[in-house]
Order: structure tokens, then C-alpha cells, then sequence
């Protein structure tokens, strides 16, 4: 056996035992809760009760506050607080081994098992459909651990947030823009570069390691694009259905 050839084989091992560790992990992942730091801001009421002075008479209160009338399609804003390293932490975990990370690798083992049957060289049957699974697991694995790595060095939340905001079109663009930024410290909006490397750093290894000789560099260019949208239509689901 070649060099090349004993180099994949220790890779499809290393692969296998990953694969296996995510499957006897899942229980303990799935229990693991991502807890979001927002608390509502208090509006400070004045005083409206008269007070009497020392001859006897009623002041009228000093001043009064007048509510400000709600600006259409926002909503009462919340004060963001920027994660620490244990949510952190918690976030790449449940990301890497919980509930998203198993229905978006069955997702795309079964699209590339049934309708593209990518690769052509995994088999129609269950061993192939597995391989495809584990691969888009591991895919996902290392998107993810690119993704909070690159977010902290460059001090910025990976973390979804839903809208301040009212109305369909105000909250899908949040969605959309949520795949490309994201909140520095001071709770502003920036261009994230991790949102827009990582998707390409597990395709990077899968098809230069455990996918048939054919694949390479050019396909691993190719598959990050579907993990960017792939994050836009999870965004979708994050902002309108569930609040993961």
C-alpha cells in the first residue's frame, strides 16, 4: 500500500472513531442549554405624588415624563451583554453535538444520498448514506470550531440575536445580515470574517481527506458557498420559529 493510501486509511479511521464519538455524546449534548444574557431595561417613573412645603400649601410635581410614542415596526430594545468564555464554550458545544448539528448533517446526508448522489462513489445503500452523514458531521464539527476560534480573537459574538424590530421584511434582512456580521463588546454591528471563512474550513479537510481521490481544493471552494446558505435559512428558522 502506498504512502497516500495508508495516509487516507488512517484518516477514514480517525473519522470513523469521531463519527462514533459524536453518537455516544449526543445524550449529554442534548442537554446542554445555550443561555442568552439579556435583560429588559427598567423605565424610570417620576414622582408624580404632591408634596407640601412648610407654609401649608401643595407644589405640583417639578417636572412629569411623558412616554415617547413607540417608533412603527420597533420594538422595546433589550441591553446586549456580550457573551463570556462559558457561553462561549456552551454555545461550540451545542453547535458541534446538539440538536442543529444531527437534523442539518441528516439533511444533507439524505440530499446528497437521494437527489445528488455525491459522492458517486458512496454506495446507494445505508454504508453509503452513513458516510455521507459522518462527513457532513465532521463538515459542520470543524465550521463550527473555525467560527468561535476566529470570533475571539476578533472579539465578536458568533451567536445568533433576533431583531429589535417588527414586520416580515425588517426581520428578514436581520436574518440575512446575521449570516455576515456580527456584535463586538460594545453591542455594535460589524462585518464578521468568521462567519465567512468558517463555512469553508470543513469542506477544506473532508475533500482533501476522507472523500474519494478526486476530490480537492476546487470542491472544497465549492461546497462552502452551501453552508453560507445553509446559516441564512437557519437564521430564518432562529428569527421566525424557534429560539434556539
Amino acid at each position: 500500500m502506498s504512502r497516500l493510501g495508508e495516509f487516507k486509511l488512517r484518516i477514514q479511521i480517525v473519522s470513523g472513531c469521531l463519527f462514533a464519538f459524536f453518537l455516544t455524546s449526543f445524550p449529554v449534548a442534548f442537554g446542554q442549554t445555550l443561555l442568552l444574557s439579556l435583560s429588559e431595561t427598567e423605565t424610570t417613573v417620576a414622582d408624580a405624588l404632591p408634596s407640601s412645603d412648610s407654609q401649608g400649601q401643595t407644589q405640583a410635581p417639578a417636572s412629569t415624563t411623558v412616554p415617547a410614542k413607540p417608533t412603527p415596526g420597533a420594538m422595546p430594545a433589550t441591553t446586549y451583554v456580550f457573551p463570556t468564555s462559558g457561553e462561549m464554550n456552551r454555545y461550540w458545544l451545542k453547535n458541534t453535538l446538539g440538536p442543529r448539528a444531527w437534523l442539518g448533517a441528516g439533511f444533507t446526508a439524505s440530499w446528497n444520498h437521494w437527489v445528488s448522489d455525491s459522492p458517486s462513489e458512496w454506495n446507494n445503500g445505508a454504508s453509503g448514506w452513513s458516510k455521507r452523514y459522518g462527513s457532513a458531521l465532521l463538515d459542520n464539527g470543524i465550521n463550527t470550531t473555525s467560527l468561535v476560534w476566529i470570533s475571539r480573537l476578533s472579539h465578536q459574538d458568533p451567536r445568533y440575536r433576533r431583531c429589535d424590530c417588527t414586520g416580515n421584511k425588517p426581520r428578514s434582512w436581520h436574518a440575512i445580515k446575521m449570516a455576515f456580521t456580527s456584535f463586538n463588546r460594545s453591542g455594535d454591528l460589524q462585518f464578521a470574517p468568521a462567519k465567512i471563512i468558517a463555512p469553508f474550513t470543513g469542506p477544506m479537510v473532508t475533500r482533501n481527506t476522507i472523500y474519494p481521490a478526486r476530490y480537492g481544493w476546487e470542491d472544497a471552494a465549492r461546497g462552502g458557498p452551501y453552508y453560507l446558505l445553509g446559516t441564512v435559512g437557519w437564521n430564518f428558522v432562529r428569527e421566525f420559529f424557534v429560539k434556539f
